[in-house]
């Protein structure tokens, strides 16, 4: 009764952070503000830099870096009316390193690999940019944050408390950690997931307003998929969907994607 009582407390608390995110019509926990997400990005992004800066990182003159930047411009001007994008301030920056890779901080900060830049042309560049702007519109690190420690709270913490008086220490630290790595594998992983899949359909959209090949998408991942190979890991383990599975996904949104350019007189 303590424990049915206790959960019944905490879903009512966390009913007050729910949100209908306009982006997917969902309702989404977000129990973090997005300026204490923005002062942690900020210590990551300082941190990245400072170990980055001395050798790694190309300056504004290099052409690569040029090359990003201007697609990056591209996509930001096409999509000035969304206040997300109007309102928030963003950076670039381009590592040096052949890795075939991008990635955003919830601060603004889009970081892509001269790899990536190396593979992609420039439709396939603004593609991937799209896709990182999209985890920030789409708030997708608080609500990861807020999920897991939903979950921990709900979940981790009544069952570590049952399984600890009923069961000796050894098989109760045995049997929280086997419920923690069916939550990560369950919850966490199946989020991030399917985090990545909404961001490959809105930052093809945010492509899309930037007239941009739409096609190029799933080209890019069919490329990847021959680049990388098939996958040697279980796709229940993984945090991103594989590159087959996001190619037929973007190849799907052509259609609707080719709808938006039209009405933005592409």
């Amino acid at each position: 009764m303590t424990v049915t009582a206790g959960l019944c407390l905490i879903g009512t608390f966390l009913s007050f952070y729910m949100e209908l995110d306009p982006w997917t019509d969902l309702w989404r926990l977000f129990m973090f503000s997005e300026r204490t997400i923005e002062v942690r990005a900020d210590k990551q992004v300082a941190i990245i830099l400072a170990a980055m800066g001395k050798c790694c990182l190309l300056g504004i003159q290099h052409p690569t870096y040029k090359r990003v930047a201007g697609v990056t411009s591209q996509l930001l001007n096409a999509n000035v009316k969304v206040d997300e994008i109007r309102t928030r301030q963003w950076s670039v920056v381009v590592v040096d390193n052949p890795m075939v890779n991008a990635f955003v901080m919830a601060n603004g900060f889009i970081f892509v690999f001269s790899g990536l830049a190396a593979v992609a042309n420039d439709d396939q560049l603004s593609i991937i940019v799209g896709h990182e702007l999209a985890h920030c519109l789409l708030r997708h690190l608080n609500h990861r944050d807020s999920v897991n420690l939903a979950v921990h709270s709900m979940c981790m913490l009544p069952a570590a408390a049952v399984l600890s008086a009923a069961l000796p220490f050894a098989h109760a630290l045995f049997a929280v950690s086997m419920c923690r790595l069916v939550l990560h594998v369950c919850v966490e992983l199946r989020t991030q997931r399917g985090h990545e899949v909404e961001a490959d359909r809105v930052g093809l959209e945010l492509a899309a307003n930037a007239c941009v090949d739409v096609t190029q998408g799933y080209q890019f991942w069919e490329k990847m998929a021959k680049i990388n190979g098939p996958s040697t890991r279980i796709w229940w383990l993984e945090t991103h969907p594989s590159d087959k599975s996001r190619a037929r996904h973007l190849f799907s949104l052509i259609s609707s994607t080719k709808k938006l350019q039209n009405l933005a007189g592409c």
